[in-house]
């Protein structure tokens, strides 16, 4: 949208006359000098249009660096297999699932695909682990968990509640809950219920994990026999 400009920005060191502004449909400049009609005129039309073109692209600068300074969302998937309440499915199904006989965990391998690697945003806790400790990298969140979870003999798991997401474009959330019967490898079954809280940033290879919340409690024995049965 152009803005007229005020009458002062139309006065020409106050000699010859003014510019009248062409948003206001009045096209005609009245000289008050001596010169002659067409070459004072010539003159104030070629300085009026220099003016006009000034303050027009002055209005217009700041909103196109704002334009450009503006994150752009539509990068990463808001629905289907890569989206993030898709990928918070994998990642309890798929990448913390574990059956009896299955090759040794390896975090990056079963994981690394979801987390950000590189981003010092990072925030990864888990109150199940006894230390109740803060990872500050994905790398850090890998050395807390391959040791207790390579010891177990099997991690199987059901989703109770969820997906649920925050779509914010740039960052979005995801919540979860979800019931694990993990065996130890004393074979004792240890039931839990969770409710995990992922915060995905896109990225230019898709979304990836930089916080992460996870909140337990423990199951009876029967509790979990009934959620996730031995059998299944």
């Amino acid at each position: 949208m152009l803005h007229p400009l005020t009458l002062d920005q139309y006065r020409l060191s106050g000699r010859s006359g003014i510019c009248v502004s062409p948003c206001s449909g009045q096209r005609d400049l009245r000289l008050r000098s001596g010169r002659g009609a067409d070459g004072g005129t010539l003159h104030l039309r070629r300085l009026c249009a220099a003016l006009i073109l000034a303050t027009t692209v002055g209005s217009l600068a700041p909103a196109s660096a704002q334009t450009t300074a503006e994150p752009q969302p539509g990068m990463c998937a808001a629905n289907g297999p890569t989206s993030p309440g898709e990928l918070h499915r994998e990642w309890i199904m798929v990448g913390w699932e574990k059956r009896r006989g299955d090759p040794p965990f390896d975090f990056r391998q079963r994981l690394g695909h979801l987390y950000h690697w590189n981003s010092s945003d990072v925030r990864l806790y888990d109150d199940f682990d006894p230390q109740h400790r803060v990872a500050r990298s994905a790398s850090e969140w890998a050395s807390i968990w391959t040791e207790p979870f390579t010891a177990l003999r099997s991690a199987r798991h059901r989703i109770m509640d969820g997906p649920e997401v925050v779509d914010g474009g740039v960052l979005s959330a995801s919540t979860l809950e979800f019931a694990a019967r993990l065996e130890t490898a004393e074979e004792k079954i240890v039931g839990i219920r969770a409710r995990s809280s992922l915060v995905w940033q896109c990225t230019s290879t898709g979304w990836r994990i930089v916080r992460e919340h996870t909140s337990t409690r423990r199951l009876p024995r029967e509790e979990i026999d009934a959620i996730v049965p031995a059998s299944q």
